[in-house]
């Protein structure tokens, strides 16, 4: 199978599908290897209210590891 490149460095694979993500590895000798990601699951989704976005997950989410977080932003 031959592929080509575009004018901005595109490459379209014809086993891919809309949204894969591939790996990509480059070896010495000018080889590229594509391997294919498992697709990844959200735990989170985001809804409104009150005006506000929220993130609600289906996990308990402690006080200590909100603290943490919000510290390793700030």
């Amino acid at each position: 199978m031959t592929v080509t490149c575009d004018s901005k460095r595109r490459v379209i694979l014809p086993v891919g599908k809309a949204g894969d993500r591939f790996d990509v590895e480059l070896i010495n000798d000018g080889r590229i290897i594509f391997t294919r990601l498992e697709p990844v699951k959200r735990t989170v989704r985001y809804v409104r209210k009150n005006g506000l976005l929220l993130a609600v997950t289906d996990q308990l989410v402690s006080w200590e590891a909100t603290r943490q977080a919000m510290d390793e932003l700030l």
